[in-house]
């Protein structure tokens, strides 16, 4: 007699449980596919080929772009950078060509990032010994970012050096806690909910990923749209940090670190869907403004894949090459032999 509601137990216990833990049984099986991917495969909690980011990274035999706390900038330094991940990614810098150009190191410097690029490059400007300050400064922004970060920049507002150099504490978790955040996380994404990343799939293959050939993953932020105001706005600002650098007898240039789905984009069925600030004449009118996506699409034209990770929103090591190749020769066009 006991046998039978213990079998209904059993059962109604593993209708409830099964879904429950199917799904986390997977994750964990497959969580070392996700051991070295992209900033796409963590945040999203996607899973792509085994090594397949890893495979992509060519280191330089000598590297010579350095991370330099901007506290600790040294000084008679020629050229300066202040950027996102795209300049702080060592193995694939596109800053390597330019520092293998000149033959000297290029100093990437790090700042607090409650601030922008353009905000620490302005900080720097204003307020460093004149001992530092270089003959060259490239500032970089990824063009999801660009708008916002130029639109709020106040060029007369004073950013201490030593606001720009206080970090954020890294809070440290146990493994358990690890775990349990990372399979909640796991759960909400597959739910939909809070997921910052957006997915198209294309109608040519573009990455070697197995299983991910035809996949576009990016952020979300890349739907964000401006109008021409806006950008109107971001470009006026961008001038004003021009003739800043200016006044402190400094050369600028300013890099746009293209949209992972700007390039991708057209292969979708509603390219319209992402934002661009390519070909836009409030920006390309600049001297001093940088674009690389042409020589992106010159690659992807040639039949090249992985330009950008699939599993990532950044380029790779070959297009970084690509990119500081042509940006050495924008300043060399530019300033000839200013740095020597």
């Amino acid at each position: 007699m006991l046998l039978c509601p213990m079998k209904i137990f059993i059962k109604k216990t593993l209708i409830f449980f099964i879904p429950v833990f199917l799904p986390v049984l997977y994750y964990l099986i497959q969580l070392t596919t996700r051991e070295g991917s992209g900033d796409i495969g963590t945040m999203a909690k996607l899973f792509f080929e085994k090594g397949y980011h890893n495979n992509l990274e060519i280191n330089p035999d000598t590297l010579l772009v350095q991370n330099v706390e901007i506290q600790d900038v040294p000084d008679s330094t020629t050229i300066l950078c202040f950027g996102d991940s795209f300049s702080q990614q060592k193995p694939f810098s596109y800053l390597q060509p330019l520092s293998e150009h000149y033959n000297k190191p290029i100093i990437n410097v790090l700042y607090n990032i409650d601030y922008s690029p353009e905000e620490a490059a302005t900080g720097f400007l204003v307020n460093a010994p004149k001992s530092q300050k270089p003959q060259i400064i490239i500032v970089e922004s990824v063009e999801r970012s660009c708008p916002v970060r130029l639109s709020k920049l106040d060029t007369t507002r004073n950013y201490p050096l030593e606001q720009l150099s206080q970090g954020k504490k890294q809070t440290t978790n146990t493994p358990l806690q690890s775990i349990d955040k990372e399979i909640i996380l796991f759960y909400k994404l597959r739910l939909g909910w809070n997921n910052k990343t957006v997915f198209s799939k294309l109608n040519k293959p573009c990455f070697t990923s197995k299983g991910n050939e035809d996949e576009l993953y990016s952020y979300y932020e890349d739907t964000n749209h401006y109008n021409d105001y806006n950008i109107e706005c971001a470009a006026n600002k961008l001038c004003q940090l021009y003739e800043l650098a200016e006044s402190r007898n400094v050369k600028l240039i300013y890099v746009i670190a293209p949209n992972k789905s700007s390039l991708y984009a057209p292969y979708t069925d509603n390219k319209n869907r992402y934002f661009t600030i390519e070909n836009n004449p409030a920006f390309d009118t600049l001297a001093f403004y940088f674009n690389p996506i042409k020589w992106l699409r010159e690659l992807d034209k040639k039949g090249e894949k992985d330009i950008y990770f699939c599993d990532d929103t950044h380029w790779t090591s070959k297009t970084a090459k690509v990119v500081g190749d042509n940006l050495t020769k924008m300043i060399i066009d530019k300033y000839g032999n200013l740095v020597n």
